[in-house]
């Protein structure tokens, strides 16, 4: 039997290194997985949900050492439930491939079932190229160019969309080889603007560093500290609205905690340096300040689209951020002497354990004993978020990583993504109840395969982000103690993972969560964990 144009597509993706799809499948996939018979080498990853999908090859593509990853969605409506995975690869920068099977030409031309017209726009706003393959002949060229543009800098999700007659057709297109097509290493930094930078830094009275993405994703968090240590500058992380994944030591003497306007090393520093990271990423319209007069700005993203875009920048650096920062040390004035040396900052710990309900602060210390240097931290726990990093130890590049797309239901499958990337990591999602609900389908995953992965929900029975707001709000609502929206508490969420196949148990108090998290530790597959919490508790 010939082969298809389906197989051609397999080909290609091995030949770049991809040894999994993760896909939600319909009918219209069946080309594609018929082909995945006579590839073996190909591991075709079934989910029970597109979410599920897409958010899988996002956590796998964070820890993949720059392969792409790729999720094959089927038709409009598995795009639809994709999109909000989609959102949070575009934040994290995440090379993720989202393949749409779509029905035949001659029914979309019709309007047939699922087959509404320009499916790619549904997806453009989230991806840096969609398009839709025209020709059999030219799929080879178009998966190549989705795979090239995914990865090429800044990386980011692609949407390319597969009509089924296209996939289905024989095999009649040679692809280009991908060594032709590889990543593009990011340029150069503008020498002036080095040269400005490393003059401001070097005169300032209390210089801040603060910490971001793109560190870690061109390999330059050692740089960052060597250029912290010359300096004697304080180093944060982003503001955690913006925060996506740890690019500095917190055990570190020069950390001083996450970036916010309230903290001692923001209100003193007199230059302010963005490394890699977003900067005044606002939340709420009017919810970040522009720096105080005086405070010379400086910012280093890898997408120039992103430089001073909020409150603008007095000096400004693009390219490669290992040339960056290597450039910005060099460029420091001879015989420049670091600042004085900072006191350690005080131990975070949790307080003495009340009696009544769990409080977020607790499971987070709990989870922090128990983690070293070979765990990876899955955070989407939405208000209990800012608890788990002020807690959680972060010595590793990358050892936390979370969204801040706002998209529920993420952690769960990106914490799968991770333990495919990471075989010999240990993984805990740290998840609210209410992204529980979003990503319970992952579970299915997790037992289908046996992952490794602790998923630690933490269920306070709340929207709680919905009653934070209400509060910040300030009106009828907190008059009358009554918060619309907040209340979704009821569901036993040790047993609904229990059914999926994946242990479970609920526990209510420090001792029970700290043996709960060594049991699962040493488990050779994936372990739920239900911690009820304060009610009351809406985060910061």
């Amino acid at each position: 039997m010939s082969e298809s144009a389906a197989h051609t597509l397999i080909d290609i993706l091995l030949d770049w290194g991809v040894r999994q799809v993760f896909t939600c499948p319909g009918s219209t996939e069946a080309p594609f997985l018929d082909a995945s018979v006579d590839r073996p080498e190909l591991d075709v990853c079934l989910t029970t949900h597109e979410l599920t999908a897409v958010t899988m090859a996002d956590g796998y593509a964070r820890f993949a050492g720059g392969v792409p990853a790729v999720a094959y969605l089927h038709t409009n409506v598995g795009l639809v439930n994709g999109l909000g995975g989609m959102y949070a690869a575009q934040l994290g920068r995440a090379p993720v491939v989202v393949l749409n099977g779509l029905k035949a030409g001659v029914i979309q031309s019709r309007r047939g079932f699922t087959a509404p017209p320009d499916v790619g726009a549904l997806a453009a706003g989230y991806a840096k190229w969609s398009w839709q393959a025209q020709r059999a002949e030219h799929l080879a060229q178009d998966l190549s160019r989705a795979l090239q543009t995914a990865t090429n800098g800044p990386p980011g999700p692609v949407w390319l969309g597969l009509p089924e007659d296209l996939v289905a057709a024989p095999a009649s297109a040679v692809a280009p080889a991908p060594a032709r097509s590889r990543r593009v290493a990011p340029g150069a930094p503008d020498p002036e603007q080095v040269t400005a930078a490393a003059a401001a830094l070097a005169v300032a009275r209390s210089p801040l560093l603060v910490a971001g993405a793109d560190l870690v994703r061109e390999n330059a968090v050692d740089l960052l500290v060597s250029l912290a240590e010359q300096l004697g500058a304080r180093v944060v992380n982003e503001d955690r609205r913006s925060f996506e994944r740890s690019a500095f030591p917190t055990g570190h003497p020069r950390y001083a905690g996450f970036y916010t306007e309230r903290l001692p090393a923001v209100r003193e520093a007199d230059v302010v340096a963005f490394l890699g990271a977003r900067c005044f990423h606002e939340f709420e319209a009017g919810s970040i300040a522009a720096p105080a007069a005086g405070v010379t700005l400086i910012h280093s993203n890898a997408d120039p689209a992103e430089i001073g875009k909020t409150h603008g920048a007095d000096i400004t650096l693009t390219g490669d951020h290992r040339l960056i920062l290597d450039r910005l040390m060099a460029a420091l004035p001879a015989g420049h002497r670091p600042h004085p040396a900072l006191p350690a900052p005080p131990a975070v710990t949790a307080d003495p354990e009340p009696a009544g309900p769990l409080r977020v602060p607790e499971v987070a210390g709990a989870l922090a004993a128990t983690v070293d240097r070979r765990t990876r931290i899955v955070a989407d726990a939405t208000t209990s978020n800012a608890a788990l990093f002020a807690h959680l130890p972060q010595e590793v590049p990358g050892q936390v990583i979370t969204t801040s797309s706002g998209a529920l239901g993420w952690g769960m499958g990106a914490a799968l993504g991770v333990s495919v990337a990471k075989p010999s990591d240990r993984v805990v999602a740290v998840v609210g109840d209410g992204s529980f609900q979003f990503g319970a389908p992952a579970l299915w995953v997790a037992a289908r395969r046996r992952l490794p992965v602790t998923f630690l929900m933490i269920n306070n029975g709340s929207y709680a982000a919905v009653a934070a707001a209400l509060r910040r709000y300030g009106r009828r609502a907190v008059e009358s103690g009554h918060y619309p929206g907040k209340d979704i508490a009821g569901p036993d969420f040790a047993a609904i993972s229990a059914g999926y196949g994946v242990p479970a148990e609920r526990v209510t108090s420090g001792p029970e969560l700290a043996r709960a998290l060594d049991a699962a530790g040493d488990a050779d597959g994936p372990r739920f964990i239900e911690v009820l919490t304060d009610p009351g508790d809406l985060g910061p």
